[in-house]
């Protein structure tokens, strides 16, 4: 009985290690198990990482659809009578155009880029067929010959007055066929530029032809004042118009038709599928009315 309690007594140094070294198993035992794991930290960081991207990627995208949907203003020019191959570039600002379109202006001239007709000015992609249709009638263009040097003459150049009228040039206005001129052509309509001649020859493909000029109309960008301009050089020709079949053409051939809405074209296919074929216009005409206003020329690019 001595022997055991000599082996289990221990002194007052022995026993506050003892107390120690058991304190601090329990705390590591605590600490273990209220310590999260290494792999869900893990995953809440992921987590939180993926929902981050995402709020991102949809603020931009938000905001690349409010840009997108944002309508496109034109400027508002103030123009007055010029030369645009003597302009400086602080007059040009004068104007209203942006730094952007003075410095491609200026970059076209330095690198011997010249204006023969008002035309010229139209072709730069710089400058939108609105707004050159607000400065076209303000350029003065003294004759200027193609061939000639770019030397500066020994004679002493007279500066054209701008209250004097500016000469008419010699290239007389072409009068054109709506049916088959090209947009090489069409430029050389007044206030026709390069992107209103290609629309014009694409709405052409898409209609099949023109029967009548004020389809014009339904071009994109062909408001009042450049039809009323381009109205004296233009006309119809004898021309067989390219027509659609309504029982047999296919519903991407019906809707690319200017004159038809999907809406329309959805209605002719149950038609044809559920009912039968469409027999004359008087039954197409009352099928297309449910759905919205018919234009009335379409029935002269429609076959039964």
């Amino acid at each position: 009985m001595d022997s055991l309690r000599k082996w289990f007594s221990f002194s007052k140094g022995e026993r506050v290690a003892i107390i120690t070294i058991l304190a601090l198993i329990l705390l590591l035992i605590l600490a273990c198990l209220f310590r999260p794991s290494r792999k869900s930290l893990s995953e809440a960081s992921l987590h939180n990482l993926d929902s981050l991207l995402a709020l991102r990627q949809a603020a931009i995208e938000q905001q690349q659809q409010q840009q997108a949907e944002k309508p496109q203003e034109v400027a508002e020019l103030q123009p007055f009578p010029f030369n645009p191959n003597t302009l400086t570039e602080e007059e040009w600002l004068q104007m209203g155009l942006t730094d952007r379109q003075v410095r491609n202006i200026m970059n076209y001239k330095a690198k011997g880029g010249k204006f023969y007709s008002k035309n010229d000015l139209g072709k730069l992609y710089t400058i939108s067929e609105e707004e050159f249709a607000q400065l076209e009638p303000f350029i003065v263009l003294p004759e200027v010959s193609r061939g000639a040097s770019s030397k500066p003459s020994s004679k002493k150049q007279e500066t054209p007055s701008y209250e004097e009228k500016p000469k008419p040039e010699k290239k007389a206005i072409p009068i054109v066929d709506l049916n088959t001129v090209d947009s090489t052509t069409l430029v050389e309509l007044p206030q026709i530029g390069p992107y209103t001649a290609v629309r014009i020859i694409e709405f052409r493909e898409k209609l099949g032809g023109f029967v009548d000029k004020e389809q014009l109309r339904d071009v994109k960008g062909m408001d009042d004042a450049r039809f009323t301009a381009i109205q004296p050089y233009i006309n119809l020709g004898a021309i067989e118009i390219r027509k659609v079949d309504v029982n047999r053409a296919d519903f991407k051939t019906l809707v690319h038709h200017p004159y038809l809405s999907y809406e329309q074209v959805k209605r002719i296919v149950n038609q044809r599928e559920k009912r039968g074929m469409i027999k004359n216009w008087a039954q197409l005409e009352a099928l297309l009315k449910e759905e919205g206003e018919v234009n009335p020329l379409l029935e002269q690019y429609v076959k039964f």
